[in-house]
């Protein structure tokens, strides 16, 4: 099978008064793509600089993947840690993990104001309801069984799917939907509405193999850079991404949509 890998690849120098002890191993970390957040070829990719940001003191190499080649590319020692722990999952005893640096706000979305009463999934009956499987194949929404998931395997499917009235709703990450609604409001289209309450709020961490040499050290130092980031206005800066553009989104990626809304 061709390995088909989407490196997305900084580097920074070991710097002085850093606050870590002498680390000589490049730390190789994963993540699964994610659009806006986990990306490469020079696309947005927030959640990246973020943790390039926080880890700015070390020599470090953070690849954009599929969910296959991330799991593998772990088990293997391909990489010694991932960007992306989910709160929705359990910790794993080989790694150490730090302060969740991110956080996503799952909501449902609709074509139709009533879903902003909805407060819990139980409301929707069995209706079936979009949802990217980052979310899908995690420990706690495995097992919830009062809806009927429909899984994509990225945010355009399941925008699409709901274009295509394939689903009734979709749950998703509310700064994504926001982004895909600013590129409706540039077509005059009707927004999608969002539920008042999310159904789910996703903590993310970084995870370390305590194989890592220094492992709790950096881990220590990335929780207080982040600290530090936060208090300086600069992370809000790097969530935010880039202000000059109406959406995060590709506008020609999701062209055909916007077309048959």
């Amino acid at each position: 099978m061709k390995l088909i890998k989407n490196l997305c690849v900084f580097t920074a120098i070991l710097v002085s008064g850093a606050g870590l002890e002498a680390y000589s191993q490049e730390l190789k970390l994963v993540g699964n793509k994610v659009e806006s957040y986990i990306n490469d070829h020079n696309l947005p990719a927030r959640q990246i600089d973020i943790v390039k940001a926080a880890l700015s003191d070390v020599e470090l190499e953070v690849t954009a993947t599929t969910q296959a080649w991330y799991g593998s590319g772990l088990r293997n020692g391909t990489y010694n840690g991932f960007i992306d722990h989910y709160s929705l999952n359990a910790k794993k005893d080989e790694y150490l993990y730090s302060k969740p640096y991110i956080t996503f706000e799952l909501h449902l979305g609709a074509k139709t104001p009533g879903i902003k009463e909805i407060a819990l999934l139980d409301q929707l009956g069995r209706a079936r309801v979009g949802i990217e499987t980052r979310f899908a194949n995690t420990d706690t929404v495995r097992g919830e069984r009062s809806v009927s998931w429909a899984r994509s395997q990225v945010f355009y499917e399941n925008i699409r799917q709901f274009a295509d009235k394939r689903v009734d709703f979709i749950l998703a990450d509310k700064d994504m939907i926001m982004q895909f609604n600013n590129l409706l409001s540039l077509k005059n289209e009707e927004l999608i509405y969002l539920s008042n309450e999310p159904m789910y709020v996703v903590e993310v961490s970084l995870g370390l193999s305590k194989s890592v040499q220094n492992a709790a050290s950096i881990i220590n130092q990335f929780n207080q850079n982040i600290d530090n980031l936060k208090a300086s206005g600069e992370y809000q800066k790097l969530l935010t991404g880039d202000t000059s553009k109406d959406s995060l989104l590709n506008p020609v990626v999701y062209e055909d949509i916007l077309r048959k809304w």
